[in-house]
């Protein structure tokens, strides 16, 4: 997807300059920071080619974040029994954001320069690497089992809706403002593996990352020539 998404964004902007005199085209490289809730503050970069007033956009950020875990959880060793297993979690994970954003926009004289309205569409894809030691005991009972659990999974990609605005000044000298719309579940698929006493393979795994914002607002300059 991320070859893709590059390919389609150098294409459109080639054909663009191809039949474009050098007054009526313009490339605009910019730089900046974006944040969202779930991956804090991250870099993002993006490549902007206009044509009169018509703009076609490319945006990228990615981040990782990582943190330890450490809870602890009753279960029932059988439904309906009146033992339960307290169950340690100690471990920690790392998750891998990246989000590209394809748009166009078209410009208005406004002052000395030129505002941009902007729309398109974020695609985005989450990774996750986790390893977890289990240690599970039954209350009353000196036997404690043990067990490592090893997760590696990632998303399919997701396509949320993006706005923006921008401002050119005649210098050449721009800013940039665009938000996406990302929040709620996010579905993961990979593989697990459980290293304990029996061998176990956990084998295919599927799980949700609930109550995550990606919601995005992103901030960057550029200049436009």
């Amino acid at each position: 997807m991320k070859k893709v998404l590059l390919a389609c964004a150098v294409t459109s902007m080639l054909a663009l300059s191809a039949s474009a005199t050098a007054s009526e085209f313009t490339l605009n490289p910019m730089v900046g920071a974006s944040n969202s809730k779930a991956m804090g503050t991250k870099a993002a970069v993006g490549l902007e080619a206009g044509y009169s007033d018509f703009i076609f956009g490319y945006t990228y950020s990615g981040a990782e974040k990582g943190q330890n875990i450490d809870t602890s959880f009753e279960t029932d060793v059988m439904p309906g029994a009146p033992d339960v297993e307290m169950i340690q979690v100690n471990g920690s994970e790392r998750n891998d954001f990246k989000a590209h954003t394809l748009y166009l926009g078209y410009q208005f004289d406004v002052g000395a320069g030129q505002l941009a309205l902007k729309a398109g569409a974020e695609f985005s894809k989450l990774k996750s690497v986790g390893n977890y030691d289990l240690n599970n005991a039954t209350p009353g009972q000196d036997y404690v089992d043990r067990a490592e659990l090893g997760l590696n999974a990632s998303s399919s990609t997701v396509v949320k809706p993006m706005i923006g605005v921008g401002y050119y000044m005649d210098n050449g000298l721009n800013f940039n403002l665009h938000y996406t719309f990302h929040s709620g579940d996010r579905d993961m698929k990979g593989t697990g593996s459980i290293l304990d006493a029996r061998g176990t393979d956990a084998g295919a795994v599927s799980y949700s990352v609930a109550d995550k914002d990606f919601s995005t607002v992103m901030f960057t300059v550029g200049y436009r020539f």
